[in-house]
């Protein structure tokens, strides 16, 4: 496959009747499902300690290693070297409440922007930390469509990234600032999902530490199936008009905010 293309392949594997019978009756039985039914997977990079790389942990990815990049639902993961093919559809920041390890740790939920502790915060180190004591995490948040190259399958997902991850996504914004095509009417600059990028991981390090960070590299030309882009507008409309809800934190880190450790994926500096 090119590096430049994103193409569909046939998947019609299955047999033509029973195609026929699906093709007839698609999405039956999924009326009563929307928006706030479901949950959107995070896309997210697995670090050295993330639990889906122990094996006795029941969210344990059989195959994956340190640097992969994986989806928080299906437990689909991606060679961090590969990387995967996404089209950006929204974005948003979140400030999210985190007890500190020292005191038991656990996500404690979501701040409101206009919240007034989040003036008051003092810095500890590389840490933001609250009236409260708590540290304040500053999550920016890509929805993206993720692209299957060889299939043109795609699905939805958050991407996000925080602390030493913030610096990817400040680079990532203004890159696709900076993509701009000549028209009829000259310079302009396409929507957001009329762009498309690979995600790929990185290794960095300091004298606290070493963790995986995401590198981003805009693929041009872009070429993938016109059905694709309509679909990546679709979510972005959604999200626009504040159809879909974005969330801070997995249903796994919220089910048990108080006891809950620490986003597995959550860079330590």
């Amino acid at each position: 496959m090119a590096e430049t293309a994103v193409q569909k392949k046939d998947t019609n594997t299955l047999p033509a009747t029973l195609m026929a019978d699906f093709s007839e009756h698609a999405g039956a039985g999924m009326d009563a499902i929307g928006t706030e039914d479901m949950q959107i997977p995070f896309l997210r990079i697995l670090q050295p300690l993330s639990p889906q790389l122990n094996k006795n942990d029941a969210s344990y990815i059989k195959g994956a290693s340190s640097g992969d990049l994986f989806n928080t639902v299906t437990g689909q993961f991606w060679s961090g070297e590969d990387g995967v093919y996404v089209i950006p559809c929204g974005y948003t920041v979140k400030y999210l409440e985190f007890q500190l390890r020292s005191a038991g740790g656990g996500y404690q939920g979501e701040l409101d922007p206009n919240d007034p502790d989040l003036k008051q915060t003092t810095r500890e180190g590389a840490s933001e930390i609250l009236p409260s004591g708590n540290e304040v995490i500053r999550s920016a948040q890509h929805l993206v469509m993720i692209v299957d190259p060889e299939t043109g399958a795609t699905q939805q997902a958050i991407c996000d990234m925080k602390k030493t991850q913030l610096k990817v996504s400040r680079k990532w914004n203004t890159q696709m600032r900076m993509v701009q095509y000549q028209g009829p009417s000259g310079l302009f600059n396409p929507p957001m999902w009329g762009t498309i990028w690979k995600l790929t991981t990185v290794q960095e390090s300091n004298d606290q530490g070493s963790w995986n960070n995401y590198a981003v590299e805009r693929i041009e030309p872009t070429e993938v199936p016109q059905d694709t882009f309509i679909a990546a507008k679709s979510f972005f409309e959604s999200f626009a008009k504040g159809e879909i809800k974005t969330s801070g934190a997995t249903a796994e880190e919220q089910s048990e905010p108080k006891q809950a450790s620490m986003s597995s994926d959550d860079v330590p500096f």
